[in-house]
């Protein structure tokens, strides 16, 4: 017998058996592939250029605003065979990232949604949906990923909305004080955005260096003069000189409207995006856009409470004292003025310590982009 020594002394001396020498050889190949597996990088897999008349074709038939991330031109797609859906990603490390709910034809997105499952398993890659709705999650829970709530969007229903309300009063006033200083709101159509393009280089290029920020990736519109020229611009003037900007997203049939990039230079008169948002709202309004929404508020309506999972209680902690870092509460504070409805979001990715490695490619890829651009 070998009781008197451990399994892995046999194998290390000349005299144990063979088939223990060779079991120690099996275990560590197994543990260095199953190692190597779980950190290293995804293999690449050969993309197929998307078209971008087929994306714009799709883009089309989309209900919802943050479909035109498609036009950043830093991301992959995977196009439904017959053109009636799509979906977004990026690789960034081992980590394959959706962005947002598939877009287009929901009769699409489960297959779309497998196939991409499929792509990153074949590279040996971690899947992960970011800032999916409602309607993706039983897909998801379906393909074995871990749901974490990740925020609320602010949506308003352009139906009902008016100032005239004691809710909307700060609002009323900011925009009745920023008129008295001048401003006027013009909508620029995409055609004609390259007229105007270089001084709304100069303002977003001012906004940045006043807030110290660099340029996001993948989840945010950047200022570039191919992306923006894909929208009409909204500005706040004064006179002849523009002071604040923001571009406008904008769906087909007219079930949304929001904006992407809102840039201001420093002189800006008080109240000056308050006076842009209320305008932009009203215009949309009229033209018979169904809703609007402000964005999502990272980590709000999180519940944080004894029995809650551990990430709801560091995200709710971090919610409520990281407001130096990014100003989570700020940002819920501002769009609560416009008196929203709150629509929760998700993250849906896989489980243990290897969402929290998905996660961390996932900031390196906003903050820092992909290794790639591609065409928009």
């Amino acid at each position: 017998t070998y009781t008197d020594d451990l399994w892995w002394q046999f194998a290390l001396h000349g005299d144990a058996p063979r088939f223990l020498r060779a079991m120690l050889a099996v275990a560590v190949l197994l543990a260095g592939v199953a190692l190597w597996r779980w950190l290293g990088p995804a293999h690449s897999v050969a993309d197929v250029a998307a078209d971008p008349a087929r994306v714009r074709a799709v883009l089309a038939r989309t209900d919802r605003t943050d479909a035109m991330l498609a036009l950043t031109g830093d991301k992959r797609f995977l196009i439904a065979e017959d053109g009636t859906g799509m979906l977004m990603y990026q690789v960034r490390g081992a980590s394959w990232i959706v962005m947002g709910d598939p877009v287009g034809d929901p009769a699409a997105w489960g297959p779309l949604l497998w196939r991409i499952r499929d792509l990153a398993d074949r590279a040996q890659g971690r899947l992960l949906l970011y800032q999916i709705t409602a309607p993706v999650l039983d897909l998801a829970i379906g393909m074995g990923l871990q749901i974490v709530k990740y925020g609320e969007e602010a949506v308003i229903d352009l139906a009902s909305f008016t100032l005239d309300t004691p809710r909307l009063r700060s609002i009323r006033k900011a925009e009745r004080a920023a008129a008295r200083h001048g401003l006027t709101f013009r909508i620029v159509p995409a055609a004609a955005v390259p007229v105007v393009i270089d001084e709304l280089a100069a303002v977003s290029a001012e906004w940045m260096a006043a807030k110290g920020h660099a340029e996001k990736n993948f989840s945010l519109g950047r200022f570039d003069r191919t992306y923006i020229g894909h929208f009409d611009v909204a500005l706040a003037m004064v006179g002849d000189r523009i002071v604040a900007f923001a571009n406008l997203w904008l769906t087909a049939n007219h079930d949304e409207a929001s904006v992407d990039l809102m840039r201001h230079r420093d002189d800006a008169p008080n109240g000056t995006m308050d006076f842009l948002f209320v305008h932009i709202l009203q215009w949309a309004q009229e033209r018979g856009y169904a809703s609007f929404t402000l964005g999502i508020a990272p980590l709000s309506g999180i519940e944080g409470g004894r029995l809650a999972p551990a990430w709801a209680r560091a995200a709710a902690l971090v919610f409520q004292h990281g407001e130096r870092f990014y100003g989570f509460r700020g940002l819920r504070s501002y769009k609560e003025k416009f008196a929203p409805d709150w629509e929760p979001r998700y993250i849906a990715g896989p489980r243990g310590v290897a969402l929290v490695q998905a996660l961390r490619d996932l900031s390196l890829l906003v903050g820092r982009g992909s290794t790639e651009r591609t065409a928009s």
